[in-house]
């Protein structure tokens, strides 16, 4: 009975993860139609939503972490950095005002790296446990699409060997754009399922 109630929660959960992957870049399917969120103002946005939405979770998992509070402030602090380095590009490409970026993200660097000192032991121990949750292969993934795969993806050399004279410079800047925009909803997903172990209290 338990191994039954397991596999459906089990799949449950690869229903909803799937079903949020597929409704995060639904409209980058949609390239017809003139309402669909492409630009790059509302994409940065939602992407930045999910990096803050992930910092709020972990967070709220402080308060229930007891020992393991040090790495739910750490990595609150590290998807902030995130947030901060995804919203810059609105505030100060878009919107046109001032944003310190480097000296936020600076100051976010230097807490982090005195939390870290201060419960090394700790920290250690968690990170170097980091690759048995699934929560931190979501993540590791998300890193991959950003560093790896958006790479080649992203680039202009890409779509204009694959398309030719049919290229257009919007092309890779759109799927750019997604495939970050799937990166923050993994890192949101991941974040949520290390933030539920860490304030459950239980090592990784």
């Amino acid at each position: 009975m338990t191994r039954h109630s397991s596999w459906r929660r089990n799949l449950a959960r690869i229903i909803l993860i799937s079903g949020g992957s597929v409704a995060i870049l639904l409209p980058a399917w949609l390239p017809n139609r003139p309402t669909v969120p492409i630009e790059r103002g509302t994409v940065e946005l939602l992407q930045a939503f999910l990096l803050a939405g992930a910092a709020v979770v972990m967070i709220g998992a402080m308060a229930h972490a007891g020992p393991l509070r040090v790495i739910c402030r750490v990595i609150a602090l590290i998807l902030v950095a995130a947030f901060v380095g995804e919203i810059e590009d609105f505030v100060s490409g878009i919107l046109g005002l001032p944003f310190p970026e480097s000296w936020i993200i600076g100051i976010i660097g230097i807490w982090i790296i005195i939390d870290v000192a201060r419960h090394g032991r700790a920290c250690g121990e968690f990170f170097s446990k980091l690759g048995n949750h699934a929560g931190a292969g979501f993540i590791a993934a998300a890193l991959l699409i950003i560093y790896v795969f958006n790479r080649v993806i992203g680039s202009e050399a890409f779509w204009k060997a694959s398309l030719g004279p049919a290229f257009s410079e919007d092309i890779p800047k759109i799927c750019k754009s997604y495939l970050e925009l799937l990166a923050c909803y993994l890192i949101f997903i991941g974040a949520l399922g290390l933030s539920i172990t860490l304030a459950r209290r239980r090592p990784i």
